[in-house]
This record gives C-alpha cells, structure tokens and sequence, in this order.
C-alpha cells in the first residue's frame, strides 16, 4: 500500500502545478474525491516501488484517510510522479486513522 500523507491545504498557482490544480493538501470536510485530486500528484518517489503497489490511501495530517485507490499507472512530470488510478469510492477504510511514521516524507510504503 502506498501511503500520501497530505499537509494543510495550501493555494497554488494552476499554470505551475502540473495537473491545473488552484489547491493542494487537506481541509477538514473534503469528500473522498477532492481528497483523491489533491493527493494523487505531484510527488518525488521511487517509481519503481509505488509501482509495485496495488492501492494507495490518502491520509491527512493526523492520519485519518481521507480517499483509498487502485493504482493504474504513474505519469512522470519532470522529477516528480502523478499517480493514475480509479478512486474506491465508500470504502470502508475511509474515515479510520493509520498511525503515520515519524518521517517527514508524505510518502511511505504501508
């Protein structure tokens, strides 16, 4: 499982961020789908490891997660690693708390 921990939300420029977006990261209500469009990209990772895996789950700030995928396919944008998926609409996981690793890496491999 491939774990994105998202960081408060946060305003970004739509003609800098690689998938047109004007936000990223969590903010308290989001639906599973805003959750899975802020997560999925743009992230520095192995490619090689992400790829293995078969689902990854969007978690927030204190480890509540917020969206779970099935991973497809990544896109390379420069350094950087989108990740291409069918969001898993009403999963059960969905609202459960992980306990997050101490890293400051958003990314770890669960």
């Amino acid at each position: 499982m491939l774990q994105i921990k998202l960081a408060e939300q946060r305003m970004v420029d739509p003609d800098e961020d690689p998938l047109g977006r004007t936000a990223v990261g969590a903010t308290p209500g989001m639906s599973e789908r805003e959750a899975w469009e802020a997560g999925r990209g743009c992230w520095v990772m192995k490619a090689s490891r992400a790829i293995d895996e078969d689902e990854v789950r969007i978690v927030n700030p204190s480890g509540t997660i917020l969206a779970v995928a099935k991973i497809r396919g990544l896109i390379k944008h420069g350094n950087r690693l989108e990740v291409v998926g069918g969001l898993l609409e009403g999963d059960p996981r969905v609202g459960t708390t992980v306990e997050l690793n101490r890293a400051q890496n958003p990314i770890s491999y669960v």
